[in-house]
């Protein structure tokens, strides 16, 4: 698909316990924060520091040991001490407050969520900008904010970065980062994101990772473009910067019906996919062998087209990239067993309709039937096209709930399973859909 998105959904992943100061590099350096500007608290918890001292909701926190804070990320960062100036607005005055505490100690502040920075970039493959005009607001937003590539995984391409960013992304080791490469050819890279100004993006892949930043990388793959030649290059050039790099990841674009006015470009093909795989193992060979990690790794859509078998667990070197669709398909196969005794133990002997899309249906089916040849059930799946977004979208992930209803009207069953990756953390499909919408059908 591309960049992640969908950052109001709230799926905040905390991997922040004490950040640390690192020491900048002499590849860059760039002055301080220095001014002020007002955060809002959105509420302060009970039987806190900050609820103990009296800090209000509608206060706003202008500074933490005298450093302006400015979002989420600050507060975080500059609380990580045992001494502590917080200096609060309410109204017209301000107040000043200092205590001591343990160094992970929260003070108890909830700021209002960040204000999401946006995509200065035209991807000509942009999920985006191909999305159905009733889908859900927050698949709408271009993000490219390194605030939630580090809080949620969101890929962000360097673009937009200022150098106060690097700075902060350093000072505060963010780390790791989730980076859209696509090629490491930069003009090629300027034609496929037009962006306008120049980039380097060997050159700010390496000052961040001198400076300690881990990096997951992403290429999507675009036939005519980044693939061949240039794809292989990408591949060596970021392999290149491990163990900084620790992922290279490689995925299909996602083309939609309303790709009306837009660069044409072509789906991967089957004979395209079968190479993708073959080339990958190769270069996967030579990287453990050079490095004793594989690095690079590729999406399940891969496999799937290609109608080759599912890497083992060790291939996917801890999931770093699960939410890009890399590796999805062995952890449901590795836990199938547990999860598929539990259904058991509830709904033997009923009538249980299992829902997917047309890419994961040949693998859930061959689940299935062999848990119905062993256990004597009836359970049934049934694969769901995608009308909502196109029908060359087969990825489950994307499946609309509109779709699933029509696909399940005539069905007849006890208990209706259905994947939880269509659903954002809010239990809201891309179509503005919730579970008991669909569950009550």
């Amino acid at each position: 698909m591309g960049c992640r998105s969908d950052c109001s959904s709230g799926n905040f992943r905390k991997r922040i316990q004490i950040l640390t100061c690192k020491n900048i590099s002499k590849a860059g350096s760039f002055p301080p924060f220095l001014f002020f500007m007002l955060v809002k608290i959105r509420s302060v918890t009970t039987d806190t520091i900050a609820d103990e001292i009296g800090i209000q909701p509608e206060d706003s926190l202008l500074s933490i040991n005298g450093h302006a804070i400015h979002d989420e990320l600050d507060y975080i960062f500059y609380q990580a001490d045992e001494k502590i100036t917080v200096r609060i607005q309410r109204g017209e005055k301000t107040f000043t407050h200092f205590f001591e505490k343990d160094i992970d100690e929260d003070i108890g502040l909830e700021l209002y969520p960040m204000k999401v920075r946006k995509c200065g970039c035209n991807c000509i493959f942009c999920f985006v900008d191909q999305i159905h005009p009733d889908a859900r607001p927050s698949l709408k937003v271009k993000d490219d904010d390194f605030r939630f590539s580090f809080f949620h995984g969101n890929f962000i391409t360097l673009a937009n970065l200022t150098k106060k960013g690097y700075h902060r992304i350093i000072e505060q080791h963010l780390s790791p980062l989730y980076i859209s490469v696509h090629t490491t050819n930069d003009v090629l890279r300027q034609k496929i994101m037009q962006y306008k100004k120049e980039i380097s993006i060997m050159e700010k892949l390496t000052f961040l990772a001198e400076n300690g930043i881990s990096l997951h990388t992403q290429i999507v793959l675009i036939t005519g473009w980044n693939d061949g030649v240039e794809l292989e290059r990408t591949v060596f050039d970021l392999a290149s910067l491990y163990p900084a790099v620790q992922s290279i990841g490689i995925v299909p674009l996602g083309l939609t019906k309303f790709r009306k006015g837009l660069t044409q470009i072509e789906k991967v093909s089957t004979s395209q996919a079968r190479e993708v795989v073959m080339l990958s193992e190769k270069w996967r060979t030579q990287f453990q062998e050079k490095y004793g990690s594989g690095i690079v790794s590729i999406a399940d859509e891969f496999f799937l087209l290609a109608d080759s078998p599912i890497p083992e667990n060790e291939y996917y070197e801890g999931f770093p990239q699960i939410e890009n669709g890399i590796g999805l398909v062995r952890d449901f196969i590795d836990n199938w067993k547990n999860y598929s005794n539990e259904l058991l133990k509830q709904h033997r002997n009923k009538k249980v309709l299992f829902v997917t899309g047309i890419s994961f249906y040949s693998i859930l089916r061959g689940l299935v039937d062999e848990l119905n040849s062993k256990e004597d059930q009836k359970w049934k799946v049934i694969q769901v096209e995608n009308e909502f977004l196109g029908k060359d979208v087969t990825v489950t992930g994307l499946l609309a709930g509109q779709d699933v209803m029509k696909a399940i009207k005539k069905e007849n069953y006890d208990v209706l399973m259905l994947p939880n990756e269509m659903f954002n953390v809010d239990g809201v499909t891309l179509d503005n859909f919730r579970k008991e919408n669909i569950l009550s059908h």
